[in-house]
């Protein structure tokens, strides 16, 4: 009966190996949204991480997390970190930005899983609206973070949505 629980154990853990060898080893996730507003008045929401409390659902998630903001905002070296108890440890830092236009992030998962990845928020001008996409990406780690791929884009995608949909209403105040 042992050998039977042994053997069937190793047989799943190699189904999972073979499985995750033939998943996605990179993510990509994106949502929009259209605000009634010029890009110059959803902007300073982005460029600048003190704003982001104001409408980032990961900011109502973990409302006891330690934030702590550093450099110009809107520019390259402008940071978040992060710790807390439900959003983990992490930092995202501005890499390249143009003012009403777009926002490029490296993120920096510490805990609970370590994890690094890129995003981007670009404004689109329609007249007296813009669309805000919001992209993610980044490579998923063999054979775990491949599996975990496949959720991914439910996962991250419907707090892209919220925050989205918070960012609006804010701006739209």
């Amino acid at each position: 009966m042992l050998k039977k629980i042994l053997y069937g154990l190793v047989g799943f853990f190699v189904l999972i190996l073979i499985l995750s060898a033939f998943l996605p080893a990179q993510y990509h996730v994106e949502r929009s949204i259209t605000v009634n507003a010029t890009p110059d008045k959803v902007y300073p929401y982005l460029g600048n991480f003190a704003e982001w409390e104001k409408w980032s659902i990961w900011a109502t998630l973990d409302p006891n997390q330690k934030l702590t903001v550093t450099g110009e905002p809107g520019k390259p070296g402008h940071k978040q970190a992060w710790d807390g108890s439900i959003n983990g440890k992490g930092s995202m830092t501005i890499d390249s930005a143009e003012s009403n236009v777009y926002v490029k992030m490296n993120l920096v998962f510490d805990e609970p899983q370590p994890m690094v990845a890129t995003s981007k928020i670009e404004l689109k001008a329609s007249g007296n609206q813009t669309t805000v996409i919001w992209h993610n990406e980044g490579a998923l780690d063999y054979p775990i973070g491949r599996i975990f791929g496949l959720f991914l884009d439910s996962m991250l995608g419907k707090d892209f949505e919220a925050g989205l949909s918070k960012l609006k209403e804010v701006v739209e105040k």
